[in-house]
């Protein structure tokens, strides 16, 4: 504050105004002699000196080497770089405001004293408005939903450089500490930014393009030879030159599943420059392309510090999900619940991924949500579970971490069950698989079932021959009617078109095995066709009642059970079929199994799919560590990667009831 004395001798005023002793004049520009002029100055002020560390920290968060030196420094126990996008995000919207406040209050006092030529007549009045100018077009486009939906991508970031004029015209707005303030961490961004143009960026030459289904594509690239101590678990830009040589875009990457220092990006349709992709790519082709990068995701650091992690995705949101199984496969649980519409992506992962081979200490969960039927490997892990539904995620997460954290369901029991019935002869999974089942369902009830299944084999058949316009007695080359490829010329009488009354065929058998010996692990053509051709005594290539019948009571004689490698199968079976009853029975209104699903559900391994118990389970922890002071779950942590709002809040009100740690990962910027 300045006496009447001290604001004359500035020049500016004659001295303070109002019968004020003292009052506010070091300047033109800030001149405030009277009561209201002094107030509205002081909001103008103490909202530019508020922002003055978010201008610091607008710049630092986004240069992006430094943050990814640090996050491997022991800092990063004080400060969470890798969520450095949300703080620039935040502070933005909070300068976005601030800085509209700081005009309004400066040009409203400025109007009331009839001095608003202030405006352009002064350094300070010029840089203010340009500054209050390009401010909403910095932040309006990337957080107005309305206009993010509206405005591609690459129209946001170009305003988004208006950045650069916002900093210059700071720079030069106030003779006072700003240049300081703004002018060093813009500098550090600058150099940062200038480091990983050149030396962070790299030419691939000859990188592989697919496309994975009908709507995206992978790529596959060797990594470049600065990469040998890249993170676990990375994103990386890319720019590819033949669609434009100007736009760079950010995806997560993960290890090439069978080939060493390879690394795989799935990349949706989504938008302009990814739809230019997916057109380009009419067939797989080699083409160059630059990455830049890479940088380590959020994902990275929560990764380090728990043993066992959920991670949910949406969509091609999987892809760090699988960067962090594969890297932490075998020393973490990371289970997976997977929502997706696009069949396209899950048959290319199932297909082109060694899923057991990173999910056998963990289970993974995917809801598919899309409309055509999903084309899947003819053998999954056992504990890998496909729904037709959308999920419940509290029921899923608490199911899931109930069956490990209790030890009541770990998935690799399941593992040793499944192998336990792969290493057995199949004639004996079926045999004892039979036993059991004769127990629950009425022969029967099973051979009808093998009836209809013939005669809609026949029917699919008598479709077939008249599309190709050929007959049954043809020499055509072998047909697929369903999990059986079958050769006419071998098999001419099961291709008849009307087979025998009360009859099944090859192809009804292996129906019903598929159908009702549910977890007797895996198994080929020939097995099959073993075990029908040793029931059908009479050689006509069709079973009939009494056949069937004399295999079920060979099947179910007490010696059968007597051995206890025999009872110990029995037990792998039963557990693993209750799992696959449950799944087919949540989402499969024909199964037979429909009807028992409660019981299943009660099995100790059927509580992984989640229902009140496990909710109650979670709850009984937490009531109880409110007693103990203990965190039962502080081994555990969330993840979320996709763009899904909806998903993300749910995750965040699972993650404060049960006090579990979540990390947010996606580029909707």
């Amino acid at each position: 504050m300045m006496t009447s004395a001290e604001v004359a001798e500035v020049g500016v005023a004659s001295g303070c105004d109002d019968d004020l002793e003292r009052c506010i004049c070091p300047r033109e520009t800030i001149c405030a002699t009277d009561t209201i002029s002094i107030i509205l100055l002081t909001l103008a002020r103490c909202s530019a000196f508020f922002d003055y560390p978010l201008y610091m920290m607008l710049f630092l968060s986004k240069a992006h080497n430094l943050n990814n030196h640090m996050r491997r420094t022991l800092f990063r126990e004080w400060i969470d770089f890798g969520d450095m996008h949300t703080v620039h995000k935040i502070f933005g919207i909070v300068v976005g405001i601030e800085t509209m406040f700081h005009s309004f209050f400066h040009l409203l006092r400025w109007g009331l004293n009839n001095e608003m030529s202030l405006l352009w007549r002064t350094a300070a009045g010029i840089t203010g408005f340009i500054a209050a100018a390009v401010t909403p077009l910095l932040c309006w486009p990337m957080v107005v939903p309305f206009l993010k939906q509206r405005l591609s991508f690459e129209l946001r970031k170009g305003l988004h450089y208006l950045s650069i004029v916002w900093a210059i015209a700071l720079l030069f707005h106030a003779p006072s500490k700003i240049p300081w303030l703004i002018g060093i961490p813009a500098l550090v961004y600058v150099v940062d930014f200038i480091f990983g143009y050149f030396k962070r960026n790299n030419l691939v030459e000859t990188a592989y393009f697919e496309r994975y289904g009908e709507n995206g594509v992978s790529l596959h690239f060797k990594n470049p030879k600065s990469w040998e101590n890249r993170s676990p678990t990375s994103y990386v830009y890319i720019m590819c030159p033949w669609i434009s040589k100007y736009e760079w875009h950010a995806f997560t990457m993960f290890p090439e599943p069978f080939k060493e220092n390879h690394s795989m990006l799935c990349i949706g349709a989504s938008g302009d420059w990814t739809k230019q992709l997916y057109d380009k790519i009419e067939v797989p082709c080699l083409r160059q392309l630059y990455v830049h990068g890479p940088y380590m995701t959020e994902f990275s650091d929560k990764a380090i510090t728990t043993s066992n992690a959920i991670a949910v995705a949406t969509g091609v949101g999987i892809t760090p999900t699988l960067s962090l199984m594969m890297n932490y496969a075998g020393r973490k649980r990371i289970n997976i619940i997977w929502v997706c519409r696009d069949p396209g992506l899950i048959e290319y992962i199932l297909h082109k991924v060694d899923i057991s081979a990173i999910t056998r200490n963990s289970y993974a969960f995917i809801f598919y949500t899309g409309q055509r039927e999903l084309s899947l490997p003819k053998h999954l892990p056992v504990n890998i579970f496909i729904f037709r539904s959308r999920p419940n995620l509290e029921n899923t997460i608490t199911g899931i971490v109930t069956a490990i954290h209790s030890g009541e369901g770990l998935p690799e029991e399941m593992y040793e069950k499944q192998e336990k019935i792969s290493n057995a002869p199949f004639r004996k999974r079926v045999m004892i698989a039979m036993y059991r089942v004769t127990q629950i369902y009425d022969e029967n009830e099973m051979f009808d079932f093998a009836v209809k299944e013939t005669e809609s084999a026949a029917e699919r058949m008598q479709d077939v021959d008249l599309e190709s316009g050929s007959t049954s007695d043809s020499d055509s080359d072998s047909e697929e009617y369903g999990s059986l490829t079958v050769n006419p010329q071998r098999s001419s009488r099961l291709l008849l078109l009307n087979p025998p009354h009360d009859a099944v065929s090859l192809l009804g058998f292996d129906a019903m095995i598929s159908r009702f010996l549910g977890g007797i692990g895996e198994y080929s053509e020939s097995d099959v066709e073993d075990i029908f051709h040793t029931i059908d005594r009479s050689r006509t290539g069709f079973i009939n009642r009494t056949e069937f019948s004399d295999f079920l009571n060979t099947a179910t004689r007490k010696n059968v059970m007597n051995r206890v490698s025999s009872r110990d199968l029995l037990s792998s079976m039963v557990a693993l079929t209750d799992m696959t009853a449950v799944t087919n029975s949540m989402h499969n209104p024909n199964s037979p199994d429909r009807g028992s699903s409660s019981h299943h559900a009660n099995t100790s391994h059927g509580s992984v799919f989640g229902d009140s118990n496990t909710i109650e389970y979670m709850n009984n922890l937490m009531n109880a560590s409110c007693s103990t002071g203990e965190e039962p779950l502080e081994d555990w942590s969330l993840f979320y990667c996709g763009g899904s709002t909806g998903i993300k809040n749910d995750l965040k009100g699972i993650s404060w009831r049960y006090k579990i740690d979540l990390a947010v990962e996606n580029f909707d910027w």
